[in-house]
């Protein structure tokens, strides 16, 4: 048996004239013509039409049948069938018209052989009858489903075929399948007796031929090649989906294909589709759509490949107790039709469209779909594969599965957590609960989740606070009660229902009566759960200072620590006495319950003290050592005072980088003190736009100190956006809100500066001034260089004049000395401003100067575009757009810098260049400034930061 493919071999069998209304169908027609043709002469032949399932093999027999029969053939069908393949000669008896009493009875003879032998030789009489009054054209479909005795009667006929009038055409699936399928038939035949061709899917053009032919020329190209990718060429789909679309289009009049089978509302396509996964027999459908399941897992990093079979298949048969190397056979089969495409390396294939995988999938309801899942699972684990490979199954999979399955997925949650994928977290502990844990798992996995879900945001708030309360009266011992207690308090304060977050803490207080240190705890939890609310913060206050005038010894560390904060805040102590509080209370020691909340505290402290190596290291402590639930009130605060002390230093980009920002997508923050954090330090970096959209995702309950916070942010960035008005508004609503709390120190929001501010800019320089001045008072009273100096620089520009001036400079000369950027470069602006007004243009060039460098320094780039156009307006010219950093040197200060590197004193340098040894320390000098650093050591780490090292 031969097959034919060449166009030169079919050429020469094939007349002038056929049939063509089939695409890319030309050569199997003209071969067909031709053989019919011999047959005509007496030179009968078989032809043998195979392929894969819906490839229109039964379309292609039936166009040559009718066009033979209008060339003078006779035509006997026969349509094999599953259901008959039990039934003995039921193919043949088709073929003549033969009832269910066959075989004849025995004509008069000698005795036959039996009745096998008598039906088979009964079959001869009415083929001969037929071939002798006509050219006869055998058309048998679906062959390999013909009944045992009419494939042997037809194969006895292809033997001696060419001395008959008679052409037999068969069609037949050739593919390999799942199961064992029945041997191929012909293939014993010679190859003078048989033709053997096979027919594949179409092609892009023929499908976009068929489309047009069904739905008009007007079809666009985009939509055939959806329907090629949703079909893979096969004539079949395609066709019950064109019928579906022509439907839809009589409807909605649109020639698109819908995004799912919904808008398929004929149905055709997905019968189509279950007809073709049938085909092959039901594993062959079960291992397409366990793909199909599957699509979008990873395949895992563990599998072995028995006899080089291809990944995708040996884990399939994992899944599905079928033979590997058949299964390689039918995902190259799908591969090669264009059904199925290769997915990213170490993932499962993927279908060609959504629509098709759609189609697949709809013959399995949930529970097939959760069954191959769980199978995944299983295999992933059997094989050792990482937990949050197993975990994605699962999450398709309602348990309970099983101890295994409950590790798995609280690993895989805490393997989240610490990668920061916190809605991933949250939907392996959801699926872990439906698990059969112990009671102290069971709780501990809410508390966390809990608090996992209220830090998504709103919209899993209810579910959030729904397990943590859940989690509280799940706990047994005392300490996971304050644990879970703790955590809901936090989250219901966080909306504003400070009250009932107290009324928890207030039942724990009289649980923990006889536990000190657990009682003391909850006195700091109280106490920073009532900051939430402005009259609950100061009844809080109220009476932990009667526990300390009465008592002392009864009042907590963490309790004294809050005391500190308040007192502070009031203007009754100075950063000098509140240091030496920090130093005493880290100096105690700390037990596991308000350890976190005496460091929370001691971080505030020394934040506001400008004690910032201080405050990181206590900071990266109280992190380190809390191990509680994310919504712990210290572990937020501990947050707080990090992302301030950033804002503080100007360290903006990496605050930025730790809360998530990126160039093009603001992060979801729920905690709104950090979302006024990130407001201030977009607004500082020059990133206005995404200030705004970033301000008006704030949330949380409007009386928090937290809101406080974000007015003050929100009345910068209104004063950066060129709107004082508003700005004033916000700052003033602050400030009274500070007010209601006894708040008056300018450590916490320096709000009378910024107002004044705001005055200046719309002209009222009295108001300014008073508020600049009341500031001041209390800045000199708390005594650091930042509040002092902060104060000093606004008083100054709306004092005016020479009083003005002089304290202006004042201010930089404080803030210089200690190198407060943040605050040195608005002092700059404002002397160089002022001098400028003055007629002392030069040395406002100077400060302006200055302050242009300094912002560039720390990434301050609104402040840098306002030092340029100061400058421009002092008669400057344009300057070099770097002012710092390695690209700011010159090449001398560069050539003189490698010197020192290298270890050359100055006089040495000196001598080598043929210069001053004034001048090399000049140059060493800018260069120190322009570097940021502050001496000769540091040169090599800031040289090799810029990318120019030696």
């Amino acid at each position: 048996m031969t097959t034919t493919t060449d166009p030169a071999v079919l050429a020469a069998v094939a007349p002038a004239e056929q049939p063509s209304n089939l695409p890319e169908r030309t050569w199997p027609l003209a071969l067909a013509t031709g053989l019919a043709e011999r047959a005509r002469h007496g030179n009968g032949s078989v032809l043998l039409l195979t392929g894969p399932a819906g490839v229109g093999r039964s379309a292609l027999l039936a166009a040559v049948v009718r066009h033979q029969e209008t060339h003078g053939m006779h035509a006997l069908w026969a349509r094999c069938s599953a259901d008959e393949a039990e039934d003995e000669y039921a193919a043949a008896r088709q073929l003549f018209s033969i009832g269910a009493g066959y075989p004849y009875p025995a004509q008069p003879g000698p005795p036959s052989a039996g009745p096998s032998a008598d039906a088979e030789a009964g079959l001869w009489e009415p083929l001969h009858l037929h071939a002798t009054h006509h050219p006869l054209l055998i058309a048998v479909d679906d062959i390999h489903l013909a009944d045992t005795p009419s494939r042997r009667w037809l194969l006895q006929l292809a033997r001696r075929i060419d001395r008959l009038p008679i052409l037999l055409i068969t069609t037949e699936r050739r593919q390999r399948e799942l199961r064992t399928q029945a041997p191929r038939f012909g293939r014993t035949l010679p190859a003078s007796l048989a033709r053997h061709c096979r027919i594949g899917p179409l092609g892009p053009p023929a499908v976009g031929e068929v489309v047009r032919r069904h739905l008009g020329t007007a079809a666009p190209q985009a939509l055939a090649d959806d329907c090629a990718r949703a079909t893979g060429g096969n004539p079949m789909l395609l066709d019950a989906l064109l019928t579906d679309l022509r439907e839809t289009t009589r409807t909605v009049g649109c020639l698109t294909l819908p995004a799912d089978c919904a808008g398929l509302p004929a149905g055709a396509y997905l019968d189509a589709v279950d007809l073709w996964l049938h085909s092959a027999g039901d594993g062959h459908a079960t291992a397409v759509r366990t793909l199909a399941t599957l699509q979008g897992h990873q395949l895992g990093h563990h599998l072995g490949h028995p006899d080089r079979t291809p990944p995708t298949a040996t884990a399939l048969a994992e899944l599905t107790d079928e033979d590997p190397a058949r299964l390689a056979d039918l995902t190259a089969e799908l591969h090669r039709q264009g059904l199925l495409l290769p997915g990213r390396t170490g993932d499962w294939p993927r279908f060609a469209h959504p629509l098709l995988r759609e189609a697949v999938l709809d013959g399995w309801g949930p529970a097939r779909r959760a069954q191959a899942h769980r199978a995944a699972a299983t295999a992933l684990h059997r094989r050792g594969e990482p937990d949050e490979l197993i975990a994605e199954h699962l999450l398709h999979a309602p348990g309970p599965d099983g101890p295994w399955a409950a590790d798995v997925l609280l690993r895989a949650a805490h393997a989240a957590q610490r990668a920061e994928q916190d809605r991933a977290a949250v939907g392996y502990l959801r699926r872990a609960l439906d698990e059969e844990l112990p009671a102290l798992t069971h709780s501990t996995a809410l508390t966390e989740l809990g608090c996992l879900e209220i830090s998504l945001g709103p919209a899993d708030h209810a579910a959030g606070i729904r397990h943590l309360t859940e989690a509280v009266y799940l706990h047994q011992s005392d300490e996971r009660v304050f644990e879970a207690a703790n955590a809901l308090s936090a989250a219901l304060a966080g909306q504003g229902r400070t009250p009932a977050a107290l009324d928890i803490l207030e039942q724990l207080a009289e649980r923990f009566a006889e536990r000190p240190e657990l009682a003391g705890a909850v006195q700091a939890a109280a106490a920073l759960i009532a900051s939430h609310d402005g009259d609950s913060w100061l009844q809080v206050v109220e009476g932990l200072r009667r526990i300390a005038a009465r008592a002392p010894r009864r009042l907590a560390p963490a309790a004294w620590a809050l005391l500190t904060e308040y007192d502070s805040t009031i203007g009754h102590l100075s950063a000098a006495e509140v240091i030496t509080r920090v130093r005493e209370l880290t100096s105690l020691p700390l037990d596991p319950f308000s350890g976190a909340y005496v460091l929370a505290s001691a971080a505030t402290l020394a934040q506001w003290a400008e004690q910032f190596p201080e405050t990181d290291r206590i900071v990266t402590q109280g992190l380190a050592e809390h191990q509680g639930p994310l919504l712990h009130p210290a572990r937020q605060s501990l947050l707080s005072v990090r992302a301030e002390s950033r804002v503080m230093r100007g360290q903006y980009r990496q605050l930025l980088d730790e809360l998530g920002f990126t160039t093009d997508q603001l992060p979801a923050l729920d905690n709104t003190h950090l979302l006024a954090q990130g407001v201030l330090a977009l607004v500082e970096t020059g990133r206005l736009t995404q200030a705004h959209q970033l301000a008006r995702h704030a949330t949380g309950a409007s009386d928090s100190w937290e809101w406080n916070e974000y007015l003050y942010a929100r009345g910068l960035l209104h004063l950066a956006s060129g709107d004082p008005a508003a700005a004033l508004a916000d700052l003033i609503e602050c400030g009274a809100r500070q007010s209601e709390r006894h708040v008056e120190s300018p450590i916490v929001t320096p709000w009378r500066s910024a107002a004044a501010d705001c005055h200046l800019a719309l002209g009222n320089p009295g108001p300014a001034a008073a508020l600049a001045a009341t500031e001041l008072d209390l800045a000199r009273a708390w005594g650091t260089p930042r509040t002092i100096g902060r104060a000093m620089r606004t008083l100054g520009a709306a004092t005016g004049g020479r009083r003005g001036l002089a304290m202006a400079a004042e201010a930089v000369d404080l803030l210089r000395a200690a190198e407060v950027d943040t605050e040195l470069v608005p002092a700059l602006l404002t002397h160089g401003r002022m001098l400028g007004e003055s007629g002392r243009r030069a040395a406002a060039r100077q400060s302006l100067r200055e302050a242009a460098e300094r912002a560039e320094r720390i990434g301050a780039h609104r402040l840098l575009a306002l030092a340029g156009d100061l400058l421009l307006e002092s008669g400057a010219r344009p300057t070099k757009t770097h002012h710092t950093g390695v690209a700011a040197l010159t090449d001398s200060e560069r050539r003189i810098c490698r010197f020192a590197i290298e270890g050359h004193s100055n006089a040495q340098i000196a001598t080598l260049l043929h210069l001053a040894v004034r001048t090399v320390e000049t140059h060493l000098t800018n260069s120190f400034r322009k570097l940021g650093i502050r001496g000769r050591g540091e040169l090599g780490a800031a040289l090799g930061r810029g990318g120019h090292g030696r």
